[in-house]
């Protein structure tokens, strides 16, 4: 389904793929209050994505929501058909959107290794190439790609499918930037370490069998082994992606920042 809205002309706007909650969330909030107006992709968090929409006007900025099943190539176009139908041009994306089950290889079905590599790697893959028009036409464009420090040098059980998706996410940045730079489209990444997001705590929730206490010691737990002695916050990974939005990282082109607090130090 796309929630269709008439867009009135803008200067500077940025469209943040799974925007309702989390680190989306937090992205389009900063981004608000670096001037940008926001478009809000959810897939499922209507109701969510309003709540962030309506947070953005009180800033003083522009925003509103698209919806679409990024797994779906069709319904991928329909919420670019919606953007461009109003919009002559688009400054920024931030493919952030993303999804994982965290389970063994063996457990894994096929179905659910394909819906999260195609989320998490196929939706910024469609998503970039559909923006793509839109970001030439603009005066200062650039795509900014959520990758996680899983996709690098570390590996864990659990991430047969988001690894590898990660990993991909990675490429494609260096690859995009190679061949956007022609274009002044600026293409970089974020790879955040582990971020308490409700994907993240359903996970660990998940773990201990619905225990909230025996979730929340391997918070403290995962938080003791970082060498800044916290796990992330989403903010941590929005003032990351409002520096690369920014005019002081205009020669920052096909890299991937890592936001972790140094837990790839050990």
């Amino acid at each position: 389904m796309i929630i269709a809205y008439k867009f009135p002309p803008m200067s500077q706007t940025a469209l943040v793929t799974g925007a309702s909650k989390g680190i989306g969330k937090a992205i389009a909030l900063r981004l608000a209050h670096d001037g940008f107006n926001i478009i809000v992709h959810y897939n499922r968090s209507q109701k969510e994505a309003q709540n962030v929409s309506e947070e953005i006007r009180k800033t003083g900025r522009e925003s509103w929501i698209v919806q679409a099943d990024l797994a779906d190539d069709t319904s991928v176009r329909e919420m670019f058909n919606t953007i461009a139908d109003d919009h002559d041009s688009l400054d920024l994306l931030v493919n952030n959107a993303g999804m994982d089950h965290a389970k063994m290889i063996e457990d894994y079905t096929l179905e659910e290794m394909r819906e999260v590599i195609d989320v998490v790697l196929f939706g910024k893959i469609s998503c970039t190439k559909l923006a793509l028009p839109l970001l030439k036409k603009s005066q200062n464009p650039g795509i900014i790609n959520i990758a996680s420090r899983m996709g690098k040098e570390k590996t864990i059980p659990t991430i047969g499918a988001y690894g590898p998706a990660e990993a991909g996410v990675i490429k494609w940045t260096q690859c995009c930037a190679l061949e956007f730079a022609q274009h002044r489209i600026r293409v970089n990444c974020v790879a955040p370490g582990l971020t308490r997001t409700s994907l993240t705590e359903d996970i660990f929730l998940d773990e201990s069998d619905g225990d909230t206490d025996k979730a929340e010691s391997i918070w403290n737990e995962m938080a003791a082994r970082n060498p800044s002695h916290r796990v992330g916050k989403p903010d941590d990974v929005a003032g990351v992606v409002s520096f690369l939005a920014s005019d002081d990282a205009s020669y920052i082109n096909g890299e991937t920042i890592g936001v972790n607090g140094g837990s790839n130090l050990g």
